[in-house]
């Protein structure tokens, strides 16, 4: 951290290359085809709020992990509409935001095949599950958690081409330690921090 461990020769040429990837993406909307950041973020906000939320159904993820990735391959590859630099500043955070709702559904998907069930504030719907309440029909019912889950991280990697690799793996345990931030600001209050 006390030196520059880079190729500056390297660095330019990246940035270069990002850049004039972005100005292309940019003149491509320009020229007609373009897309709302308005509309396309209302799209993938409403995808999330239906699949993604805290009722999860497994059919509906299957559905809306591909319609996520459609969503993000065409933003990425057609450019946005926009007048100036606020629009275009929007486009592009969309088009991040797209691409992160897609990789976040992939991993939801992954969890609900997994078997994990229904835990913490998330429930998976399952016709063959638990009854939920005698007032709710079939439809409502749901998964049962797998507690062995619960020793387990979903760990979950994208590329920027769009390849999601999700794993399971064992949990950590929680450190052994008085550092935690209500301890350490309590002594930093009373003059203790600097002992």
């Amino acid at each position: 951290y006390d030196g520059w461990t880079l190729d500056l020769q390297s660095v330019a040429f990246s940035a270069k290359k990002e850049l004039d990837g972005l100005l292309s993406w940019i003149r491509r909307g320009q020229r007609g085809g373009a897309w709302s950041w308005k509309e396309e973020r209302l799209h993938l906000q409403a995808r999330m709020s239906e699949a993604g939320a805290h009722v999860r159904r497994p059919e509906r993820l299957a559905v809306a992990v591909a319609e996520a990735w459609e969503q993000w391959r065409r933003l990425a590859t057609e450019g946005p509409a926009g007048e100036g630099p606020q629009d275009l500043a929007a486009a592009l955070t969309t088009r991040q935001l797209c691409f992160a709702h897609a990789v976040y559904l992939e991993a939801l998907a992954f969890a609900v095949k997994s078997g994990v069930g229904s835990r913490g504030s998330a429930i998976v719907v399952d016709g063959r599950g638990l009854p939920v309440h005698p007032l709710l029909g079939d439809e409502w019912r749901l998964a049962p958690e797998d507690p062995s889950f619960r020793e387990k991280v979903l760990t979950t990697e994208a590329t920027p081409d769009g390849c999601v690799r999700n794993e399971w793996v064992a949990r950590r345990p929680i450190p052994q330690s008085e550092g935690w931030f209500e301890t350490a600001w309590a002594a930093y209050r009373k003059g203790e921090i600097y002992d």
